[in-house]
């Protein structure tokens, strides 16, 4: 204790006492304040945060989820436009594929995730900086950005695809032979600049727009692009072509057989580059090379891989084809073998390059299959499709019955399915593109792949890619048990684990398909739970598309109205060894309207709805929207 007369004495050491006394009556009542201010915004979120244009502060956890929720729904619904002077492409959730059945999501949000950064904004560091950070949101704002999966390259393909007629492409000089009777000649062309698209910027404002839950469009600027190759760098080029020509014939080979190209035909082949020192050299026309070699000389090369196949009759094990590797003509080492050797003047003959491609799985001897017992079966049940439908799902499941699956192989429908085309026995179905209707073969073939994914799922395989239909079909309920397939993409993959071969067979009952996985069980067991579906969203008003296609006054509806939905189940695989493995698969549906085409005499200038669109609304569900859970992994991941 200090004595009166020391602190009577010492003005120094009575002022440092005052302000000590001070400092700690403002603590403990700041503390006493902070402490109020945090129990008051217990169970809601601190004031000043927001998500763009939506304000949270001051918002109870439930209520900020249903505003995160609905301003999330609305652009799920409507998308975001990009544009360049009024033509683009409006990016929503799905992309859907021209058999009308498969998608590809091109975002995800994940409102979940988006709450509890919000929940835990200023309650997830320690109390001073929480503090700090809550005062700080109190006098600025602090802006949190949505969570969310982007995938880039498939937006980005979209958007070439729709302005495909605003971008022209950089010309560089070019070659041009002239043949005049038996007199050739060569001259080089101007170079012309090129109009392009600046896809990155525009998937950055995409990006900021989902960041902050803005569905505002995006104006896509446009870029010059330049040619590599001008005319004033071409001295010469001309004599040089000329000399080369002198080389002539070239002459392409594959064993006994043989293409000979004479001056005329050779002139065309010729095109500008540039080599490693950038110095413009004589070389050969990609386009015109592979073209050439793609459609005169590979129908006579190439050879499609042949797989074995066997099939169980009277509980046995049969071989009924043996399996052959295929041959594919290589265009690009062809050209390389032709810039190496007859470019070059080295020789006038060129072997032709190609690859050997090899089956998907060996020959393996009955003895040895271990093939004893089915392990599991799939089922879906196609009743009301129409004739073309039914045949190309028999055909797609011929093409899959009687595969082997190697222990530790990954299967793939796209390769077992191969080409799906009219000469490999599928019919078309009439699909939309545009207000045009035209056939698309292989129609039918998602009732092969969810059948498929099915099996596997019942047999406790590992599902290594899996994509849902873009809307709720009859055929594939119940909902979120369905897998869609596209050649090239989406596909069914799954991992035979179980150390022995599986053997696919499938069979049609009626109007139910089945695949049995032949094999032998290790003693894992696998259980499924019924999908849970929630989110409902109406779809909007009847779609009338104007066609020349049918006779004036003709209607035909392609297709029905479905709810959009979501939906998951949960799946576990018990293994001998104790170990358990669970994964989730979710489903997003979007809501598809019924589409009906009307015969015309001539299309009307805009062929738009006849009917004015309704607004979709969501029904409430009980259950917390789950976790996004994806095979495949997204370019980008919001921060």
């Amino acid at each position: 204790m200090f004595s009166n007369e020391i602190l009577k004495q010492n003005k120094s050491l009575r002022i440092l006492l005052y302000c000590a006394v001070i400092f700690f009556i403002t603590l403990i009542a700041f503390s006493g304040s902070a402490l109020a201010y945090s129990r008051y915004y217990q169970n809601k979120i601190f004031p000043g945060v927001r998500i763009g244009e939506l304000e949270l502060g001051g918002k109870s956890w439930d209520e900020a989820e249903i505003l995160i929720t609905e301003k999330i729904n609305q652009i799920n619904q409507n998308g975001i436009r990009m544009e360049k002077n009024e033509t683009g492409f409006t990016v929503t959730p799905s992309l859907i594929l021209p058999n009308n059945e498969a998608m590809i999501e091109l975002f995800v949000f994940d409102p979940s995730a988006t709450k509890q950064k919000a929940i835990l904004f200023g309650r997830d560091n320690n109390l001073l900086v929480n503090l700090f950070n809550q005062f700080k949101a109190l006098l600025f704002d602090k802006n949190l950005k949505t969570e969310y999966t982007l995938d880039e390259t498939e937006i980005t393909n979209a958007l070439k695809e729709n302005l495909k007629n605003i971008e022209v492409s950089a010309q560089n000089a070019k070659l041009k032979p002239e043949l005049n009777g038996t007199d050739l000649k060569f001259s080089v062309s101007d170079e012309n600049v090129g109009v392009a698209i600046d896809y990155q910027e525009g998937i950055n404002n995409l990006k900021k727009g989902l960041d902050s839950l803005n569905s505002s469009p995006i104006k896509l600027r446009t870029l010059t692009a330049y040619p590599e190759i001008y005319k004033k760098d071409c001295q010469n080029v001309e004599a040089e072509a000329l000399k080369t020509l002198d080389k002539a014939p070239l002459i392409l080979k594959k064993e006994e057989k043989e293409w000979k190209l004479d001056r005329a035909k050779l002139a065309d082949w010729l095109a500008l580059e540039k080599d490693a020192q950038a110095k413009i050299i004589i070389g050969i026309n990609q386009e015109t090379a592979i073209d050439f070699i793609q459609t005169k000389i590979a129908p006579e090369i190439n050879n499609e891989p042949k797989e074995s196949r066997f099939q169980i009759s009277n509980g046995k094990v049969s071989e009924f084809q043996a399996g052959q590797d295929g041959y594919a003509v290589n265009s690009e080492k062809t050209i390389e073998n032709i810039k190496n050797n007859w470019l070059s003047g080295a020789t006038t003959t060129v072997e032709i390059a190609g690859d050997i491609v090899k089956t998907e799985s060996a020959l393996v001897s009955e003895n040895n299959l271990g093939i004893t017992e089915i392990i599991g079966t799939g089922q879906s049940n196609f009743s009301g499709s129409p004739t073309n439908r039914r045949g190309n799902i028999r055909n797609g499941a011929k093409a899959v019955s009687g595969l082997i699956v190697k222990p530790g192989e990954e299967f793939s429908l796209v390769n077992a399915l191969g080409t799906v085309d009219g000469a490999s026995g599928y019919l078309p179905e009439l699909v939309i593109k545009g207000n045009k209707t035209i056939p698309e073969y292989g129609g039918g073939l998602c009732q092969v792949a969810t059948t498929l994914f099915r099996s596997a799922i019942a047999s406790g395989l590992p599902i290594t890619e899996r994509r849902n239909h873009s809307y709720r079909v009859s055929y594939y309920e119940p909902a979120g048990t369905d897998a869609a397939v596209y050649l090239p993409k989406p596909d069914v993959r799954f991992l035979n684990d179980t150390g022995n071969n599986i053997l696919i067979q499938s069979r049609i009952e009626g109007d139910n398909l089945y695949f049995d996985f032949w094999g032998t069980k290790d003693g894992r067991t696998t259980s499924s739970s019924k999908p849970v579906i929630y989110n409902i969203v109406r779809p909007a008003a009847k779609k009338i598309i104007e066609t020349t296609d049918l006779k004036p006054g003709a209607v035909k509806c392609t297709e029905r109205a479905h709810n959009g939905a979501d939906a998951y189940f949960n799946y576990t695989v018990n293994y001998p060894n104790g170990e358990t493995k669970e994964k989730r698969f979710t489903s997003h549906y979007v809501p598809w309207q019924e589409v009906c085409l009307v015969g015309v005499e001539q299309l009307s200038a805009s062929s738009t709805p006849a009917t004015a669109s309704s607004t979709p609304s969501t029904t409430a569900t009980p259950d917390p929207a789950p976790t996004p859970t994806s095979t495949t992994t997204p370019s980008t991941i919001s921060n």
